[in-house]
């Protein structure tokens, strides 16, 4: 089969390209082996497990405003997560009808070099020769080489869809301490579960900005975390698990109905896709520029696979600049501004942060001018009495224009889009100051902190 372009891959990184590509009359195949649209995000991800999230801050709302005594029924919640999660699959298979110059096999690839590749499926294989690749494979969880692993969970498992996982256990050993050992912990908190963190370290979510996350620390009440943990093996006896390992020097035990691995995910890339000569980094992620072309011409990398922003927004922006570069020759015309990219930890409260914070600029000789909104005093924390956090922004001490900005408590993933888009627009701390956010809400605190500074 000849195709215009070849996607393996379809998430994020994937099918906006898939459909922007047919719409200007190109011929797109894709390969994916789950066999929908909608990648790890939506098959277990961001939409099961954000539904979930979701779903545990309603209940600790209700306990804490209305006195609520109702325990989560979890398996009517996997039960509702199914339930948006097919919503999406149907609207992607809607999207696919809708263009008919994206031919979709759900199998998987394997690369041969020159734009050819060999597609399987359960009823045989295709050839495919294609003028452009991209490459959105994305990642997979990590099990960890120790004995007892296949008695864990990951949030692969957790999450995926139709999981059997249907009931709550009432206490949960989660290993790591970067963004999805968090949220994950902080979702079966909220459901009710007793949870301990072992971190291996003395940091959580190494790479933010270590004055956020040490706000975000004081905000964690109920976690119980055990630093400076190693896992060596996981035993089960009778009906629990015991977690096995050393905390600094001397062994620990840990009994718990589930433990759950957390330390990290990989990349996924197609077969033969190292026999081509593509280039990859030390971890195995494929190595683009800001325009996501790899080291072979025609070949672009998106999403997870190529570890820069391992996001499914950053996915769907990282798809559609190839698709603009592949439409124009391969000529370099849409770069990704990844500094603009607003990343959000999906915690209780939550946290996020785009742009240059404080320990940027100060890595990086920039002078800032910082202007703050606490939660304690904004009308929509009160009314849920989450009041903890704060809005920060950072503008360049000259120029007054936003560089960046965090946001710690209600609404983070909200508002963080508003702070995300100002610093992309390149907006000044008058204009940010003029525009009236609406009442009442906390994005209030954008415009209010702003005028601080002018």
């Amino acid at each position: 089969m000849r195709a215009d372009v070849l996607i393996v891959g379809g998430g994020g990184g994937a099918y906006p390209a898939a459909f922007a590509l047919a719409e200007a009359g190109r011929h797109v195949v894709m390969v994916d082996p789950k066999g929908v649209l909608g990648g790890n995000c939506l098959f277990e991800g961001c939409i099961p497990s954000k539904t979930v999230r979701e779903m545990g801050h309603l209940l600790v709302r209700a306990q804490r405003l209305l006195g609520s005594t109702t325990r989560a029924d979890f398996g009517a919640i996997q039960a509702h997560r199914d339930h948006v999660q097919e919503m999406r699959f149907e609207m992607h298979r809607k999207e696919l009808l809708d263009h008919p110059n994206v031919t979709f096999f759900p199998g998987t690839a394997r690369l041969r070099g020159n734009g050819r590749a060999t597609v399987r499926m359960e009823d045989g294989e295709r050839e495919v020769e294609a003028d452009s690749t991209i490459l959105a494979t994305g990642t997979e969880a990590v099990r960890p080489p120790i004995p007892g692993q296949e008695l864990c969970w990951t949030s692969d498992d957790l999450f995926r869809y139709r999981t059997p996982i249907r009931e709550l256990p009432e206490d949960v050993v989660i290993v790591g301490g970067g963004y999805i050992a968090l949220e994950i912990a902080c979702i079966l908190r909220s459901l009710g579960s007793r949870v301990r963190l072992l971190v291996r370290s003395h940091v959580l979510l190494r790479g933010a900005d270590p004055d956020l996350v040490a706000l975000l620390q004081h905000s964690l009440p109920g976690l119980d975390i055990l630093w400076n943990s190693t896992l060596a093996r996981v035993d089960r006896d009778g009906g629990s698990l015991v977690v096995r390992g050393l905390r600094g020097t001397k062994p620990y035990e840990e009994r718990t109905d589930a433990c759950l691995l957390a330390v990290g995910r990989t990349p996924v890339l197609p077969d033969g896709a190292r026999e081509t000569g593509l280039s990859v980094d030390p971890r195995g992620f494929v190595v683009t520029d800001e325009f996501l072309r790899t080291n072979i011409p025609g070949v672009y990398a998106t999403g997870d696979v190529n570890g820069r922003a391992p996001y499914f927004h950053a996915a769907v922006r990282e798809s559609l600049a190839a698709a603009h570069n592949i439409l124009a020759g391969h000529r370099p015309v849409d770069p990704v501004n990844f500094a603009a990219i607003p990343v959000t930890i999906f915690t209780d409260p939550p946290m996020a942060w785009v742009g240059l914070t404080r320990t940027q600029a100060h890595q990086r000789s920039v002078e800032v001018t910082e202007a703050s909104y606490p939660f304690s005093t904004d009308p929509k924390a009160q009314m849920y009495r989450e009041t903890d956090g704060e809005i920060r922004l950072f503008f360049d001490r000259g120029s007054r224009r936003l560089r960046g900005g965090w946001v710690l408590g209600i609404q983070a993933p909200e508002l963080i889009n508003e702070i995300g888009l100002a610093v992309s627009a390149g907006l000044t701390a008058r204009e940010l100051a003029e525009f009236p956010d609406q009442h009442p809400t906390s994005h209030e605190g954008i415009s209010k902190a702003a005028r601080q500074i002018v």
